[in-house]
């Protein structure tokens, strides 16, 4: 996976509720509590004072508060000593901070490399 950096383009503050999916182009730091699903183009952050109660998908996410739902990102997640997750995870790798709660499984995908895609654009399929 290419190394990319990611503005964080969306801060939801402390006190701060949103109810809905959210569609995000870049990255989101959640401080605050989100009552459906997180689609984002780059990374999530979720803080200690974070909630998010619905399924996250992302480039990468780091986990520092509350999540119910399924996370599935094209990189890794890391689950912060104070993080709680009770969801399933899809991930290249998964991180888990002594102290973390994590109630679901997982299961770790490889990641992609330039020459799976070169190899992959000869074959005439195209990779997404």
């Amino acid at each position: 996976m290419a190394n990319r950096i990611h503005r964080i383009e969306t801060i939801v503050g402390r006190g701060t509720h949103i109810s809905g999916d959210m569609e995000i182009n870049g990255s989101a730091h959640i401080n605050g509590t989100v009552d459906g699903s997180i689609n984002a183009s780059g990374f999530v952050t979720v803080s200690e004072s974070g909630v998010v109660k619905g399924g996250i998908r992302g480039d990468y996410a780091i986990i520092g508060g509350i999540v119910g739902g399924n996370i599935e990102v094209k990189g890794k997640v890391a689950l912060g000593k104070a993080g709680r997750l009770k969801g399933d995870v899809i991930a290249t790798r998964l991180i888990i901070e002594d102290g973390a709660v994590f109630h679901g499984r997982s299961s770790m995908v490889p990641e992609k490399s330039d020459s799976d895609e070169f190899e992959a654009l000869e074959d005439g399929v195209e990779i997404t």
